[in-house]
């Protein structure tokens, strides 16, 4: 039985998936504003997900135009059968993947150098605290390989199921919650060397 917060939640779904596909209708006719919209919505979550599957700041606003490039090129081809973020996330994966095999998949540039202006903080024990944390996760994302990381990233802050996952990074769910499984298993023995 549904709740009054879960409908109001498949409310907001809903209303996205119709935004969004909305969007890329548009794009199908060459409407440049429509990308643009899209873009702007994506662009921070895209940022989010790519860093975090490649690791290479030099990299990242790269890949994001070549998602969008493909999104403008083939909007046709989405057919509406998953939710527009699955779409536009398995052509980031597929484009971050990319990236990594022509960069030869060495991390160069960490994530850890990177300027992150939503670290904006007080100077005070909260704030020092939040850094170290956010420091330290970035640290354990590094020991874990692009496949987990990107299973991390969409499943606990983009909010996608495991089935989304899997159908966007082209391979079974078991695949995915193995992922996870081994993810999930790495991060525990570096939280307890941490403590």
């Amino acid at each position: 039985m549904n709740t009054i917060k879960d409908r109001r939640v498949d409310s907001k779904n809903s209303e996205l998936f119709k935004r969004d596909a909305d969007l890329i209708m548009r794009i199908c006719k060459q409407d440049e504003l429509a990308l643009e919209l899209l873009y702007r919505h994506y662009y921070s979550r895209l940022f989010r997900f790519i860093a975090r599957v490649i690791r290479r700041e030099d990299l990242i606003d790269e890949v994001i135009n070549d998602v969008m490039y493909v999104v403008w090129e083939k909007a046709d081809s989405y057919n509406q059968q998953c939710q527009p973020s699955t779409w536009i996330f398995g052509i980031a994966y597929n484009k971050a993947r990319q990236s990594l095999r022509d960069a030869g998949g060495h991390d160069t540039d960490s994530l850890n150098e990177m300027d992150d202006d939503n670290l904006l903080f007080e100077d005070n024990i909260c704030g020092l605290k939040q850094l170290e944390m956010t420091d330290w996760l970035e640290s354990a994302l590094d020991m874990l390989s692009p496949d987990q990381r990107a299973v991390i990233e969409l499943t606990y802050f983009q909010g996608l199921h495991y089935s989304e996952i899997a159908e966007l990074m082209e391979c079974p769910e078991n695949t995915v919650k193995t992922r996870m499984h081994h993810a999930r298993k790495k991060l525990a023995v570096i939280l307890n060397n941490h403590n």
